[in-house]
């Protein structure tokens, strides 16, 4: 599967999960990055590059994105680390 493939797979996912449509953008500058900016119409998810290359960070940042659509909100570390030991 090429990158374009894995991307509209991963949103996909996050749209089925969260109930709503998300813009979703790679960073190839900061690999390692998970942002969700909410205050927009359509909410933008910016995901770090290493999700191509590590899918554990991939899942992890599915996780996260769809939880803080769901609180409407960033979601802060603590309730990421009790969110990840539920699953």
């Amino acid at each position: 599967m090429d990158d374009g493939q894995f991307l509209r797979r991963i949103q996909d996912k996050i749209e089925r999960m969260a109930g709503r449509s998300i813009e979703l953008q790679v960073d190839r500058e900061e690999a390692t990055q998970i942002r969700v900016e909410l205050e927009r119409p359509v909410p933008l998810v910016v995901l770090g590059s290493d999700i191509f290359q590590y899918s554990g960070f991939a899942r992890m940042c599915v996780e996260y994105v769809v939880e803080s659509l769901r609180k409407h909100r960033a979601i802060d570390t603590l309730e990421f680390h009790l969110l990840l030991a539920r699953n």
